[in-house]
């Protein structure tokens, strides 16, 4: 009896899988954890969180999918430790997390192209980048406005995502804008803007090209046959004379699309756990290859083995 006493401490010591507490330690690839996203990223983060945890089947990663700006509150609010949205911290935001004993660490891990989508009735398919940065000045206000010799004085309405729009924000940013003109509007998310551009043929809509990239995603092709993904002209061509593009992978690598914007992970965990772990996975190769078949470039190109013969 009393050796089956002295056995069982030992017993319920190994039982448990991770000491006298019970707990698991966390480690880079095992363990759970909630991440934020833009919720423009949600086709891409989707596909990396399920090959990330294919190959550990211990890891278990959450997204929750919102606009940039809520995403940034969650991570404050230490809500969740990572977000995945298209820009680094500011300062402000750095001194925040500083102040909280926190080093936020940023990795670069792709690029998207900020689309513009237009109703399928419209006729207009491509905009210069003068007209697009007269849209968003208020210099032009209609589409007649944007046609010279077409009589049309219908508005063009433009539709954000969402009030904490990252998309928003980007274009204030891109054109130095205080505030954005009075006929932008902001709607509930993606899908909205979808369908607002689809029952709306006086509307531009704005998206990540992340939504309607990939050539083998079935959500991406039926947002495809349900909207015009508008040409722009190059910024080093803002009258559009050598012509127009589309924010797809090749126009985004050349440089020619002038939307083109970085992808970020900013991860706020303390140490080195799952975070880091899922942050490492999507920056290397396989993550990176995801990227690249999800239709948006990655920050880091993928290397391509080819095996060589010395037979003849």
């Amino acid at each position: 009896m009393k050796q089956w006493l002295a056995a069982l401490p030992i017993c319920i010591l190994f039982s448990c899988g991770g000491g006298p507490s019970g707990k698991i330690e966390e480690t880079t690839t095992r363990g759970s954890i909630s991440i934020a996203s833009d919720e423009s990223y949600k086709p891409l983060v989707d596909a990396e969180v399920f090959v990330f945890e294919s190959n550990y089947k211990y890891a278990k990663v959450k997204p929750i999918y919102t606009s940039e700006g809520e995403a940034l509150e969650l991570l404050k609010n230490d809500s969740v430790r990572l977000v995945i949205m298209s820009r680094k911290l500011n300062e402000a935001e750095k001194q925040y997390f500083k102040d909280k004993q926190r080093i936020p660490k940023e990795t670069h891990i792709a690029f998207d192209g900020l689309a513009f989508i237009s109703n399928r009735e419209n006729k207009d398919t491509t905009l210069s980048f003068a007209e697009v940065q007269n849209l968003f000045a208020g210099r032009v206000k209609t589409w007649g406005g944007l046609n010279i010799g077409i009589e049309n004085s219908d508005s063009v309405r433009i539709v954000f995502d969402s009030p904490k729009s990252g998309n928003a924000r980007y274009l204030k940013e891109e054109f130095k804008l205080k505030d954005l003109p009075a006929n932008c509007y902001a709607v509930s998310n993606n899908e909205a803007v979808l369908k607002y551009v689809e029952q709306n043929k006086n509307a531009i809509g704005i998206i990540s090209s992340g939504l309607i990239a990939d050539a083998d995603d079935s959500l991406s092709q039926s947002f495809l046959k349900r909207v015009h993904v508008l040409g722009i002209s190059a910024k080093d061509d803002p009258q559009g004379l050598k012509g127009f593009v589309q924010p797809y992978q090749e126009y985004i690598s050349d440089g020619s699309y002038p939307f083109k914007r970085d992808i970020y992970i900013v991860n706020c965990e303390i140490g080195t756990r799952l975070g880091t772990g899922f942050s490492s996975f999507v920056a290397g190769d396989k993550g990176q290859r995801i990227i690249l078949k999800s239709g948006l470039l990655p920050a880091v190109m993928p290397v391509r083995f080819i095996e060589v013969s010395n037979e003849f």
